[in-house]
């Protein structure tokens, strides 16, 4: 009698655990899985700060103001670049003029000049050789002292270096300057362009502040008169445009959410705005804490990122939004079920 007691419970055991997997099964195969998620508009944020140290001279926007990519919003005193550059542009003429010179070589009238000279001085050598033969005539005759002599032929050696030097100089002049003598002076050209332009690029870039983003001044860090560096931050911009939402799915919806996928960005207070699957992390993590889901917070979830089409900059930054990745990107899809 007990045996068969047994027996009967083990058969009600069976069936109900048959029953139970089969409902699991059918549950799992049969029930439509959630297309919608959670999340918030992603906070992004770039630092700007001035390139060059200086005094800072001007800043233009304040804490909340909207300010457009391109917009100078800060500037440096730059008067001292200014004098600084007005001097290397005086050099510059300088160095130019010199390298011309050097490449267009000596002008016919200082050849001329030269040649001259060089006559001149043969004149002379002419001169001093008939003297020098005269004075050696008289000494040999002990009409003249040595010490004549002596000066006479001193000022013909003297006379004959000088016409080698003419005659060099001649030739110097009517070969021009040595390629290496134009490279160096258009080397120092180049070298003083150079400075100038490094001067005008602190004075026009590195003592200003451009946006290179859309966005909104979240931080103002600095005042007018402040002295600053390149490792000061002055603004951090919160960037509105475009605009992210980061959201994070289970692994079931993986196969509904692609990168391309069309999706709608929900809020309690706002209208649904459609945007776009940008991209799908391939890396499983813990959910953050910063979403609410009703799943467990130990379950894997992946992130996504999606870029929403918001030209009237409805969502506010770090707002938090619920995401539905209906097929149709159209309609929102109620959560548990699908189309």
């Amino acid at each position: 009698m007990k045996f068969k007691k047994i027996a009967a419970l083990a058969v009600v055991v069976a069936i109900v655990g048959a029953v139970g997997a089969g409902l699991y099964w059918w549950q799992q195969n049969n029930t439509p899985k959630s297309t919608v998620a959670w999340g918030s508009v992603d906070v992004r944020e770039v630092n700007l700060s001035f390139e060059a140290s200086g005094r800072i001279a001007e800043l233009t926007k304040e804490e909340g103001d909207r300010v457009s990519a391109g917009e100078t919003i800060g500037r440096l005193d730059t008067e001292l670049l200014e004098i600084q550059l007005a001097q290397a542009q005086a050099d510059l003429k300088q160095l130019d003029a010199a390298w011309r010179l050097a490449r267009d070589g000596f002008r016919s009238e200082d050849i001329a000049k030269a040649k001259a000279s060089r006559e001149a001085v043969k004149r002379e050598l002419t001169l001093a050789q008939l003297q020098e033969k005269r004075q050696r005539a008289l000494f040999n005759a002990k009409a003249s002292s040595k010490d004549a002599l002596d000066q006479a032929e001193w000022t013909r050696k003297t006379l004959q270096a000088q016409l080698a030097a003419q005659t060099a100089e001649v030739s110097r002049l009517e070969a021009g300057s040595r390629p290496d003598e134009v490279v160096q002076a258009l080397a120092a050209k180049e070298a003083g362009k150079a400075a100038c332009d490094a001067l005008r690029y602190q004075i026009e870039k590195a003592g200003r502040i451009v946006s290179p983003v859309s966005g909104i001044v979240r931080t103002r860090l600095t005042e007018p008169g402040d002295m600053t560096s390149a490792s000061r931050t002055v603004y951090q911009i919160s960037i509105t445009s475009p605009k992210w939402v980061r959201v994070y799915v289970s692994e079931a919806q993986l196969g509904i959410v692609k990168p391309g996928a069309p999706a709608l960005v929900l809020t309690d207070t706002t209208a649904p705005l459609k945007a776009t699957v940008g991209s799908v992390s391939s890396l499983a993590e813990f959910t953050p804490k910063t979403v609410q889901t009703q799943e467990l917070r130990t379950a894997l979830v992946y992130e996504v990122r999606l870029i929403v089409k918001d030209a009237e900059d409805i969502l506010k930054l770090g707002q938090p939004v619920t995401v539905d990745f209906a097929s149709d990107g159209l309609k929102p899809i109620k959560e548990g079920k699908s189309e």
